[in-house]
């Protein structure tokens, strides 16, 4: 498989249809975490193909089987919420500091077994489900095992795949994993499953890429730290990579990165039982405001030279990090697999990053506590919202 950053669009490889109805669909681990989740979620994607737009994830009544569909679909799944950790867990507990390569291989079953399932509710909804592996998607990586960077794509890969099938085809894929240069099997980092589904729609030359999660939208602050946050209807490419790098977990900032590149608009989707659109991110330029909490990043002091050159390092690697403190004697590092203290710096468990991304793009970080971060956050976030509020919650974003 010949892998190459050009990419060629899906009509030139012989199937025109290959991206004229395909829809491209990401399911974080949340989305099946409650009991009979993978057949709702199958009885959706049916009656979104079979009738060309949205349904309600409630809306069961209707009997799919047998319907052919009147579009094709390629699913990108995660692993169950919280099945990551478990198999961390288990490889951690008969191996402290376990190769990488082992690592990515146990952490990589997550996915492979969901995609099983999800493709069994498929086909028991009477779609044509084909299930893949890293070999399939046309993703290339290279960097740490357990956390590489995508490098490539080739399109061929899901055209081909989606060639001559008929209307009701899923193709299913599983989430953040891509071969590197020797063809073994890498992943894309925690949370990556986003960056397949953008690496799909720009393959398949799709112009938008829907993302469910447990989420009510893009938010100006975590809903479960700060209640009083606001859905942003629409927001810019560059200011969600900002808020993604700085903790806010609904997007991986190097999926809308691609997606920025490529012009590919993200339909953030709530798995709430409506399952219409809340935020939409893509090129026009918007002015928004956030508090963000890096609530799971590994923070490390040391001295600022060696602080800086590490970033410099560790983000030439794909490593997704962010110095902070006004000296730059802190890093912040979403990969807290890795361990510095090799490298001459101490590890602070205890202390989580508060970001508050104002209007005109500035940005204030402050290390505190982990006890203390909600309450760092609720009051930042008021302090930039009560004079002039840019979202009332769960208002309807313009139509895309």
């Amino acid at each position: 498989m010949a892998l190459t950053t050009e990419l060629t669009a899906a009509s030139d490889l012989g199937d025109e249809s290959a991206s004229a109805e395909t829809l491209v669909l990401k399911f974080g681990g949340a989305a099946f975490a409650a009991p009979g989740a993978h057949r709702r979620i199958a009885t959706y994607i049916a009656e979104r193909l079979r009738t060309g737009g949205p349904a309600a994830f409630d809306d069961t009544t209707g009997d799919p089987a047998g319907t052919s569909g009147r579009g094709r679909a390629v699913v990108v799944v995660s692993a169950v919420a919280g099945e990551t950790d478990r198999l961390s867990n288990a490889v951690r507990a008969v191996s402290p500091d376990p190769d990488r390569e082992l690592l990515a291989a146990a952490l990589m079953t997550g996915e492979t077994v969901n995609v099983a399932v999800m493709t069994a509710a498929l086909r028991d909804a009477g779609l044509t489900a084909l299930p893949l592996g890293p070999a399939d998607a046309g993703l290339l990586g290279a960097g740490e095992p357990h956390s590489a960077e995508l490098r490539a794509i080739d399109p061929s890969a899901l055209t081909a795949r989606l060639a001559g099938q008929p209307a009701g085809t899923v193709l299913v894929v599983p989430g953040g994993q891509a071969l590197d240069a020797t063809g073994h099997p890498v992943m894309l980092g925690r949370n990556s499953s986003d960056l397949s589904a953008i690496a799909a729609a720009i393959a398949l030359g799709t112009p938008a890429c829907e993302i469910f999660s447990d989420s009510p939208g893009i938010c100006t602050a975590d809903p479960r730290l700060v209640p009083t946050a606001r859905t942003l209807a629409t927001v810019d490419h560059d200011t969600m990579i900002t808020m993604s790098r700085h903790g806010a977990k609904v997007l991986h900032h190097s999926a809308v990165d691609w997606a920025r590149r490529h012009q590919v608009e993200i339909h953030c989707r709530s798995l709430l039982p409506e399952g219409r659109v809340h935020s939409i991110v893509g090129t026009a330029a918007t002015s928004a405001a956030a508090v963000l909490v890096h609530t799971h990043g590994a923070v490390w002091t040391g001295a600022a030279s060696l602080v800086h050159d590490l970033c410099a390092e560790l983000t030439a690697q794909g490593s997704d990090a962010v110095v902070v403190q006004p000296d730059r004697s802190s890093l912040v590092l979403a990969d807290t697999v890795r361990d510095l203290r090799g490298r001459g710096l101490r590890p602070c468990p205890e202390l989580r990053l508060v970001t508050t991304l104002f209007p005109d793009g500035r940005l204030e970080h402050r290390l505190v506590t982990a006890e203390d971060a909600p309450g760092v956050a609720r009051a930042a976030h008021d302090a930039v919202f009560r004079p002039s509020p840019l979202a009332t919650v769960g208002a309807p974003p313009p139509a895309p």
